[in-house]
C-alpha cells in the first residue's frame, strides 16, 4: 500500500495545511507473505494499531529516508554515462526534448519541479521496438536538429510532447492504491486521459498486473521523492502522430536538404501529401551540405565557375598536345556557354530534383536496377529524366551493405521507408551530372576525343544538342588510325576538319540511350536498338551476357566527291578495330552527361561513309610530298583513283604488253619518307636540274653525284622503276568487288606475315615479315641480304613506320626506299658516263702495269749484284 506523507522534504516549499490537497511524499508499505512483518520504505514496523485524535501511530524500528527522485530512480535502474548506454536513457532524452526534464529532476528547477508526478517508464529497448532508428533520431533529436528553423521546430517539439505526454501523470498514481478494475488517469497537460486497467496477478503491487493504454507494466509503485514510477514494457505510438519524410529527414540531420526543397519549391514531395507516389530521396547530411555549398545555400557559385574553369584550362593543355592550333580561350568559353546558362536559382531547383528518384529503391532493387531515374529532366536531355547511378557491394564496416550514389557513399546501415518513400542519407551531394567536355576531359584516354571535337569547331554544337548518347573511343583507338589520323590532324586545312567532324559526329546518337535500354540477344531474341547519329549515320546497340556492343548498320550517306569524280553513296559505314570486328565492345557504359549519357568504345572507331578516305589523303597526312611530285611526274596518279571508274587505268603495264587475265581493283602504296628520298641521289640531282643548277643540297651535294653526267631521260627511267617498285597492284575477280566505290576490306589490304605481293616493276615481288606484334618490314622476294662469297653485298630492306586503309588500298609509310635489283640497278647512264667509266679503268691498268714494271727492273738489279764480291 502507498500512503502520502503530510508535508513536502525540501526546506523551501511550504507544508500544505490539513484542508489542501494533499500531494506529499509517498511512503510505501507492505506486508510479508510468509512473516506478515510489515515495512514502510523497508523500515519494519515494530507496533501499530495506536489510535489518536489525528489518526493513527505506528512504532517503526528506525529513521525512514528521503528516496531518490525519479531521475535518481532510473539511473539506479540501469548504468552508463550517456543515455543510450543506459537502460531508461532514451525516456530521459524523451523528456529532455520535450522541455520537460523538471518532471523527473527538481534539482534544475522549473514549472513542474514543485509537483509530483508519475512516470510510466519504458526501457530503452522497449522504445527501439516500438519506433525505428529515424523515428527514434526524430523524436529524441528533432529539436535540437530544427534549431535552425521556427516550423520544423514547432512541429518537433509539439510531436516530442505528444509522445512524452503518454508516459507522465499529473500527481502520484499508485496501482496498489486504485486496486483492481479500470481507472481513467488524467492526461498530462490537457493531452488525453489514460485508461489503467488493474488485474488480479502476479505483478509486484500485491499480485495485481497492469496495463496502461494497453501497455504491459513489469514493475509499479517505485516511490520517488517527487512522485512514483512504473517499468512499462511496451512502447506504442499514439494513433495522431503521423510520421513524413520530412520529419525522419530532421531526425537524419537532413534538416538543410529540407530547407533547399522548401525553397525551391519541391516540399511536396517530402511533406506527405503525395501518399499515392512512390519515391526515393537521396538527402545529403547537414555536414556535407554546408561543407558543398556553405551554410547559405547558393554561396560559391563564383568560385565554383572560376574552379570549373581552371579545370578546363589544365585539360585544355594537354590537348594542345594533339592539335597545335586549338584555341585555348574560345574552347574554354565555348564549353562554359552552356554550363553557365541558368542561374544560381536554377541550378539549385535542378540539384535539389536530382536527389529525388522517381520509384521507390530497397536495396536488393538497386542491385538489380542501378540506374535510377530522377525527378530532373531538363531541356538538355530533351525532356528525358536524369539518372543517378547506385552502387550495391558486399559488406563494408558497420554497414550490411556498402550503397553509393554517384560515388556518393550512404551511411545509413539501413534505408529509411516511410510509407511510400524510402530515404538513404549520402555523406556528400551529388552535383548534377556536368558537360560533355567536363565530363570526358578528366579522362586521359577520352582527350583525343575532345581535343578532336575542339579541333573541329563543333563543341558548342555538339554541348548544346538536346538528349544526346555519345560512343567515345579512347585515344589509342585514334592513334591506331596510323596514317588517316594524321590526316584528319592536319592543321589548317578545311577538308580534314570537315571529314573530322563529321567523324566526331558520327559517335552521338541523336538521344539518350542508356545501358538498361539496350536490348539483350538471347535464344529468342536478336533486336537491335538503332538510333541515328548526328552525322546521319546509324549505330545499333545490343547487349550479350558479355557485354554491350555498337554495330554499324547500312546507310547510304552523300559524301564529298574523290579524285575519280564518285561519291561514296555506295560504301557503307564501317567500324575500324585492331581485331577487325565490325561490333565493338562498350568498356564504360553509362558516364552521365547533363546533355545525355556517354560510353566508352574499348577498342575501335566508326568511319562513316561520308568521311571519304583516299590514298592522296593519307599522302597528305603523311606529308609525303616528293612522292606525291613523282607519281605526277612519271605519269602514275592512277594508283591514287580506284581503277574500276575507269577500266582504262587499271593497266598496270606499258603499252605493246600483255594484258594480266586479272584486273587490279585498287593499289596500295609503300612510301619512303621525304627525308629518305632527299638521300636519294637521282632524285637530288633531278631536283638540282629542277632549280637552275641552285644548289639545293649544299650540305649533301659536294660534286661527286654519280648521277651528275646522266641525261635527264636515264633519271626519269631509274625513278619510275624505283616508284612502281613500291606501288602494290590489288586484284580480285569477285563480283563484289569489282563495283567502282565499293570500299575494298581492310584484311585484304593489311600485311601478312611472309606473304608475297606483286608490284608495278615487272616480274619484281616483295616479301613481308612481322618481326613484332603488328610490326612489318618488306624486302624483295627472293633475295637475300648479301649475296653469294665474294660479290658485292646487296640490302634492299625497309621498315613500316605508318600506315592507313583508303577506300581503293593501303598507304604504308617506311623509314627508307627500297633498292632495285641487282638487275635492274645499273645506276647512271649514257656515254658520258660510259667514257668517264672507260678512262677510269684505262688509268687504273696503265697505272698498275707500271708500278710491275718497276718493281721487275728494281728485283732484277738485286738478284743480279748478289753474285758479285766487293773488292
Amino acid at each position: 500500500m502507498l500512503w502520502e506523507s503530510y508535508g513536502y522534504p525540501s526546506s523551501d516549499k511550504a507544508a500544505p495545511t490539513l484542508d489542501s490537497s494533499r500531494h506529499g511524499m509517498m511512503l510505501k508499505t507492505r506486508v510479508g507473505n510468509s512473516t506478515e512483518r510489515v515495512t514502510a520504505n523497508g523500515v519494519p514496523v515494530l507496533a501499530h494499531g495506536f489510535s489518536c485524535e489525528a489518526g493513527n501511530a505506528f512504532l517503526i524500528d528506525g529513521v525512514l529516508t528521503i528516496p531518490p527522485t525519479i531521475l535518481g530512480i532510473l539511473h539506479e535502474k540501469s548504468s552508463g554515462s550517456t543515455y543510450d548506454s543506459r537502460e531508461y536513457g532514451f525516456i530521459e532524452k524523451l523528456l529532455d526534448a520535450a522541455g520537460w526534464h523538471d518532471v523527473i529532476d527538481v534539482a534544475k528547477g522549473g514549472s513542474e519541479a514543485a509537483g509530483m508526478h508519475t512516470l510510466w517508464a519504458f526501457s530503452n529497448s522497449a522504445f527501439s521496438a516500438g519506433f525505428s532508428f529515424a523515428e527514434r533520431a526524430y523524436l529524441l533529436h528533432g529539436p535540437t536538429f530544427a534549431a535552425d528553423d521556427q516550423s520544423l521546430l514547432d512541429e518537433a517539439i509539439s510531436d516530442t510532447q505528444t509522445v512524452a505526454a503518454r508516459y507522465i501523470s499529473a500527481g502520484p498514481v499508485s496501482i496498489a492504491r486504485l486496486g483492481e478494475g479500470e481507472h481513467k488517469v488524467a492526461g498530462f497537460r490537457n493531452h488525453a486521459d489514460r485508461v489503467l486497467v488493474v488485474e488480479s496477478g502476479s505483478g509486484e503491487s500485491g499480485g495485481l498486473a497492469s496495463t496502461i493504454d494497453g501497455q504491459r507494466i513489469g514493475y509499479a509503485d517505485t516511490v520517488a521523492e517527487n512522485g512514483i514510477v512504473h517499468g512499462v514494457e511496451q512502447v506504442h505510438k499514439p494513433e495522431g502522430l503521423i510520421f513524413t519524410p520530412r520529419k525522419m529527414l530532421v531526425g537524419l540531420n537532413a534538416t538543410m536538404f529540407i530547407r533547399l526543397l522548401k525553397d525551391t519549391g519541391h516540399s511536396e514531395y517530402i511533406d506527405g501529401s503525395r501518399p499515392a507516389s512512390k519515391l526515393t530521396i537521396l538527402a545529403p547530411t547537414n555536414r556535407a551540405m554546408e561543407d558543398a555549398f556553405g551554410y547559405d545555400l547558393g554561396d560559391g557559385d563564383d568560385d565554383d565557375d572560376e574552379s570549373a574553369r581552371a579545370l578546363l584550362g589544365a585539360g585544355i593543355s594537354r590537348l594542345s598536345a594533339y592539335f597545335d592550333n586549338l584555341d585555348r580561350s574560345s574552347f574554354i568559353d565555348a564549353l562554359r556557354t552552356f554550363q553557365i546558362a541558368t542561374s544560381p536559382r536554377e541550378r539549385q531547383r535542378d540539384w535539389a530534383r536530382y536527389h529525388i528518384i522517381d520509384g521507390q529503391y530497397q536495396v536488393d532493387d538497386l542491385a538489380k536496377d542501378p540506374l535510377l531515374r530522377t525527378m530532373l529532366a531538363p531541356e538538355s536531355t530533351g525532356g528525358k529524366p536524369q539518372v543517378v547511378k547506385a552502387h550495391v557491394d558486399q559488406a563494408h564496416g558497420a554497414l550490411s551493405k556498402h550503397i553509393s550514389f554517384n560515388s556518393a557513399d550512404n551511411i545509413l546501415p539501413e534505408p529509411v521507408t516511410v510509407d511510400n518513400t524510402t530515404i538513404y542519407l549520402l555523406s556528400s551531394p551529388m552535383p548534377t551530372p556536368p558537360s560533355l567536355v567536363n565530363a570526358l576531359i578528366s579522362n586521359l584516354d577520352l582527350s583525343l576525343f575532345v581535343a578532336a571535337m575542339g579541333a573541329s569547331n563543333i563543341v558548342e554544337q555538339v554541348q548544346q544538342e538536346a538528349g544526346v548518347t555519345v560512343l567515345a573511343p579512347v585515344a589509342d583507338s585514334f592513334t591506331s588510325l596510323g596514317l588517316v589520323w594524321s590526316y584528319l590532324s592536319l592543321s589548317g586545312d578545311a577538308a580534314a576538319r570537315g571529314d573530322l567532324g563529321r567523324l566526331i559526329k558520327a559517335h552521338i546518337l541523336e538521344r539518350p540511350v542508356y545501358s538498361d535500354e539496350i536490348p539483350l540477344h538471347t535464344d529468342d531474341s536478336a533486336d537491335t536498338l538503332v538510333v541515328e547519329t548526328l552525322n546521319g549515320n546509324k549505330v545499333g546497340l545490343y547487349r550479350t551476357r558479355g557485354g554491350i556492343y555498337a554495330v554499324v548498320e547500312q546507310d547510304e550517306l552523300p559524301g564529298p566527291e574523290d579524285e575519280s569524280g564518285l561519291r561514296g553513296h555506295s560504301k557503307p559505314s564501317q567500324m575500324v578495330s585492331s581485331s577487325g570486328s565490325n561490333n565493338l565492345r562498350i568498356s564504360e557504359p553509362d558516364i552521365l552527361l547533363r546533355t545525355g549519357v556517354a560510353h566508352i568504345l574499348e577498342d575501335g572507331i566508326i568511319l562513316p561513309s561520308n568521311v571519304e578516305i583516299t590514298p592522296s589523303k593519307l599522302l597528305q597526312g603523311m606529308k609525303a610530298h616528293i612522292f606525291e611530285d613523282l607519281l605526277e611526274r612519271l605519269n602514275l596518279t592512277y594508283v591514287l583513283k580506284d581503277p574500276r571508274a575507269d577500266k582504262d587505268i587499271s593497266r598496270q603495264y606499258d603499252e605493246g604488253e600483255e594484258d594480266p587475265v586479272e584486273r587490279a581493283v585498287g593499289y596500295s602504296l609503300l612510301v619512303p619518307s621525304d627525308k629518305a628520298w632527299r638521300e636519294n641521289a637521282a632524285y637530288r640531282e633531278l631536283v638540282r636540274r629542277d632549280h637552275d643548277e641552285a644548289r639545293i643540297f649544299d650540305e649533301d651535294d659536294d660534286g661527286s653525284n654519280p648521277w651528275r653526267n646522266s641525261t635527264t631521260t636515264d633519271i626519269m627511267r631509274y625513278l619510275d622503276m624505283l616508284v612502281r617498285l613500291h606501288i602494290i597492284p590489288i586484284f580480285d575477280d569477285s563480283p563484289q568487288l569489282a563495283e567502282a566505290g565499293r570500299q575494298l576490306p581492310a584484311k585484304r589490304l593489311r600485311l601478312v606475315d611472309y606473304k608475297t605481293y606483286p608490284t608495278l616493276l615487272e616480274n619484281v615481288n616483295l616479301k613481308a615479315h612481322e618481326f613484332a606484334s603488328n610490326r612489318f618490314s618488306v624486302q624483295l622476294d627472293d633475295m637475300p641480304f648479301y649475296q653469294s662469297p665474294g660479290r658485292t653485298p646487296f640490302i634492299s630492306y625497309a621498315m613500316v613506320l605508318r600506315s592507313g586503309i583508303a577506300r581503293t588500298g593501303a598507304v604504308f609509310e617506311l623509314d627508307a626506299a627500297l633498292r632495285l635489283p641487282p638487275d635492274n640497278n645499273k645506276g647512271p647512264g649514257g656515254w658520258k658516263q660510259f667514257a668517264w667509266s672507260a678512262a677510269v679503268w684505262l688509268t687504273g691498268i696503265g697505272m698498275g702495269s707500271g708500278l710491275l714494271g718497276v718493281s721487275g727492273y728494281w728485283v732484277r738489279q738485286w738478284w743480279t749484284r748478289s753474285d758479285y764480291e766487293s773488292l
